[in-house]
């Protein structure tokens, strides 16, 4: 019996390393969703994020040990949307609920924050279209939540989370990633942006 054919690559098997962006979409999904059943979709991802707090006492920030990836979800319960930070420093991930009540600023490439609890946080976006395309979409959702009356009486036609939930789920942000060298820690008019405005 003749040996068989030679492979075409030599004969050795080489997995297919590279995954579709689609592929990585749905197994973030499902890695999301064993954490939270109710997370449905998945609007938008950045890849690299690092969490800072600031100290209103001190007028100062500090970082955080939360760094990782961001997901912006939409879930099937209240609260629909929130931001997930994958830790990679440790188990503890960082959930935050989009609501009313949460406000930000964006200074790329920071995403400032307070939340319901009243603290105050920076995300550094190691991509800085990725900072300015995640705060596109927390201005979206949050105007949605201001356009809604608290107890329609009426069912409008379509609401802006029917568009909300049109928003494109391909996590990948295309265009040339940032080289920029970016210090470890907020700069000065970082710091003082809250001591002015957002206190």
């Amino acid at each position: 019996m003749p040996p068989p054919p030679p492979h075409p690559n030599g004969g050795k098997v080489t997995p297919n390393l590279a995954m579709d962006a689609e592929g990585t979409r749905l197994l973030n999904l499902t890695v999301l969703q064993r954490l939270d059943p109710a997370v449905e979709d998945i609007l938008i991802t950045a890849a690299h994020v690092t969490l800072y707090d600031f100290n209103i006492d001190l007028n100062q920030w500090s970082r955080k040990d939360v760094e990782g990836s961001l997901f912006v979800v939409k879930r099937n319960s209240q609260p629909r949307f929130q931001f997930i930070v994958m830790n990679r420093r440790n188990t503890d991930n960082l959930v935050e609920d989009l609501l009313s009540d949460f406000e930000y600023e964006l200074q790329p490439p920071y995403l400032l924050y307070r939340n319901a609890t009243q603290e105050v946080n920076g995300i550094w976006f190691y991509n800085q279209q990725e900072c300015e395309a995640v705060a596109s979409l927390f201005g979206r959702i949050l105007n949605a939540y201001a356009k809604v009356p608290p107890k329609p009486k009426v069912p409008s036609i379509k609401s802006e989370f029917e568009e909300l939930e049109a928003v494109p789920t391909s996590s990948a942000i295309d265009g040339p990633s940032s080289t920029a060298v970016v210090s470890d820690t907020p700069d000065e008019s970082f710091a003082s942006y809250f001591s002015v405005s957002f206190l």
